[in-house]
């Protein structure tokens, strides 16, 4: 039984003691881990959005759109969303 417990106890400690270091890597950016992007990842989803209508039907509407959002959200083009919109400013 003390057998079982020990394995589970260990089991515990390993998962979060990884979830701990992994989260702590992530927040900070350390060896590559997490993003260096610094928009919330529900913005990037709407930035996302937006490129995507623009490149299957990139009309001018579209392309203000993006530019609109970019200029808002992502002026530095952190998320490489902006390449090959012409305009920016």
């Amino acid at each position: 039984m003390t057998t079982i417990a020990g394995f589970l106890a260990t089991l515990a400690v390993s998962h979060l003691g990884g979830s701990v270091l992994g989260g702590l890597l992530a927040r900070f950016g350390l060896l590559g881990f997490g993003s260096k992007v610094k928009i919330a990842r529900h913005v990037l989803k709407v930035g996302k959005a937006l490129r995507t209508a623009f490149n299957k039907q990139p009309t001018t509407q579209n392309r203000t759109e993006l530019q609109r959002w970019l200029k808002e959200n992502d002026p530095q083009n952190e998320s490489n969303l902006g390449n090959g919109i012409n305009n920016l400013s």
